[in-house]
């Protein structure tokens, strides 16, 4: 009996050590000014948000947002931040959302998440840019 107890242990501790094992990803603080810096090329968002400081009397360093953070499947880019961002301001939360193309260290277009190859991406993205930006504010 203490064998058939054993192996039914087995597959579990396995499987708990292929989880802890995985490359991490999740979210990741950032300050508003990295945010306003990452959408900068939408001059309608960036005036809302300013806007919202503005009704509020609360200045870009208050604000400390929540942003996707790479895992460490990517060589070059693990821990680096990007959308979706959030950001509370006041009694008011705002999420973007992007679209998010990488490059390689030359400057060279490898393609966006499920358009090229994981593996590509994940070891030689060194760059990305993001746009088309969509945001939403609640309430």
């Amino acid at each position: 009996m203490p064998t058939r107890s054993f192996r039914g242990w087995v597959p579990a501790l396995t499987g708990l050590c292929l989880v802890c094992a995985s490359p991490a990803a999740g979210e990741g603080s950032l300050a508003l000014a990295e945010v306003l810096e990452a959408v900068k090329s939408e001059p309608q968002l960036v005036s809302q948000i300013e806007v919202e400081l503005r009704k509020r009397d609360l200045k870009v360093p208050e604000i400390v947002c929540i942003a996707n953070r790479h895992g460490n499947q990517w060589r070059l880019l693990g821990g680096g931040r990007a959308a979706p961002y959030e950001c509370s301001i006041g009694d008011r939360s705002l999420r973007i959302d992007a679209e998010r193309v990488y490059f390689d260290a030359n400057g060279r277009k490898l393609g966006q998440l499920g358009q090229a190859p994981d593996n590509l991406l994940f070891t030689r993205a060194k760059f990305f840019r993001e746009g088309k930006f969509r945001w939403i504010w609640s309430p």
